[in-house]
Order: structure tokens, then sequence, then C-alpha cells
């Protein structure tokens, strides 16, 4: 069964976010000419980031979250769709939540995920 995102942390990207479309092309670059693209797949991810704002507990209990949970971002795992229900996301590879101390007790926090198909 997959992890949910913990119900402790913000359920929505409250400072903002980005989303996108997933990239399912595959490009095939001749000899002479321009280069060719065709469809790849129908199953792609697309990106989903943002910006939440978070106390102390709430940034530790990322951190737990993170690193134990889903094994440093290497599990999927159920988040909170920002238009109404969930979606099935994993970290973007090579991307750990980042964090700036904004006043006492208070971060920003920077997530980049991957919804998967």
């Amino acid at each position: 069964m997959v992890d949910a995102w913990p119900a402790a942390l913000p359920q929505c990207f409250n400072m903002g976010f980005s989303s996108g479309l997933g990239d399912g092309l595959a490009e095939v670059t001749p000899d002479v000419g321009p280069p060719i693209a065709r469809r790849r797949a129908l199953a792609v991810t697309r990106p989903l980031a943002g910006v939440m704002r978070m106390t102390a507990a709430q940034k530790a209990a990322l951190k737990q979250f993170y690193e134990v949970t889903i094994d440093m971002g290497a599990l999927p795992f159920n988040f909170p769709d920002q238009e109404g229900g969930t979606v099935l996301v994993r970290f973007a590879k090579g991307s750990q939540p980042t964090w700036l101390q904004t006043a006492r007790g208070i971060y920003r926090v920077n997530i980049s995920l991957v919804v998967m198909p």
C-alpha cells in the first residue's frame, strides 16, 4: 500500500504552486533536415512544484516523512491534488525539500514533485 502525505502537514501549496504537462515525445535528428518527433508514450509524468509555509514541528515531520517513510524520496505517495482529490506523486529526481527560515519557527518550504501516470 502507498503511503499518504502526513495529515499534520499543510494539505496544499499555501504560498503558490506551478504545474504543467508531461513530455511524451521522442525526437530523432536525421543526417539532413529538421528533427523528427513522434509520440513515445501516453503515460507520462508531469511536474508539480510549490511552496508551503510550515512551523518547525511541521518541518521536522516533513523531514521524517522524506527520510524514513518514503526512503529519501525513492517511494511514491498520495498527495492532495491542488484541484481536489489526491494524486500519486514522488519527489523529482535530484530534488529534496528545501527550506528557508523567514521568522522564528516559521519556514518557507520548496517542494518539487512529479505526478505519476
